[in-house]
Parts: structure tokens; C-alpha cells; sequence
């Protein structure tokens, strides 16, 4: 099984970090430069006990922290896990994070998971 994960912050490194200690390939993405810079350094920007020795044992083996989704590989799933933040001067979420997240999927996937959406009482899927 292959998943693509958008956003590897607290959500989506924990997720990918559990998926890939269950044999599932995982490629993420993420666009902080700082997670990207501890992630080449085998640790989490976060604290999160037995995190980074997992983090170093599947590290560019079978989870890969990338720009984008390799369009050679056929994914299973995605899971976006990108934050919502308000607008402006508002208690209106920006959905903009998402938008993007959306885009950088393409078509490669047969589904994508988001771990936290409201539109206008539509309601809530999480992963």
C-alpha cells in the first residue's frame, strides 16, 4: 500500500511515521522549511516520545518527505492534514490551505482524507 500525506506537522508526521512502521510507503509533503530541515535530520520539529528513533529508522526508506507526489507511482490514499486558519478579522476559516493541498494531488489517488473540514454546517470528516 502507498499514501500520500499533505502537511506533516503534529497530525500528519504522527500519521506517517505509524504508517510507515506498518509497512505502508508513505510519501509527504510539506511546505515549512524548518519540519523539512529536521526531517533531513532524522528528528521531529515536535516532541513526541519514541518519535524520532522511528523517524530515523524509515526516513528515506519507506517514508519520504517530498516537493510533490511522484507522478510514477499510483497512490492508494491521501490524507490531508493541513491547518484551516481563520480569516482575518473574521471566525471565518480560510480554506485556502486546502484549496492547495487539493491541487497538489492531482489525480494520481482514489481518495483524499481530510483530518478536519467544515463548510457551512456540511460537517466533519476525520481521518
Amino acid at each position: 500500500m502507498r499514501i500520500g500525506i499533505v502537511g506533516l506537522g503534529y497530525v500528519g508526521l504522527t500519521l506517517a511515521i505509524a504508517a510507515a512502521a506498518r509497512n505502508i510507503e508513505v510519501y509527504g509533503t510539506e511546505i515549512n522549511p524548518l519540519i523539512k530541515e529536521s526531517l533531513r535530520r532524522d528528528r521531529a520539529h515536535f516532541y513526541e516520545p519514541g518519535l524520532d528513533a522511528l523517524i530515523a529508522e524509515h526516513n528515506r526508506k519507506n517514508f519520504h518527505c517530498v516537493e510533490e507526489f511522484p507522478s510514477d507511482k499510483k497512490f492508494d490514499a491521501f490524507v490531508i492534514t493541513v491547518g484551516t486558519p481563520l480569516k482575518p478579522g473574521t471566525h471565518d476559516p480560510n480554506f485556502d490551505h486546502i484549496k492547495q493541498a487539493l491541487s497538489s494531488i492531482g489525480g494520481g489517488g482514489e481518495y483524499a482524507t481530510v483530518n478536519h473540514f467544515e463548510i457551512d454546517g456540511i460537517g466533519r470528516h476525520h481521518a
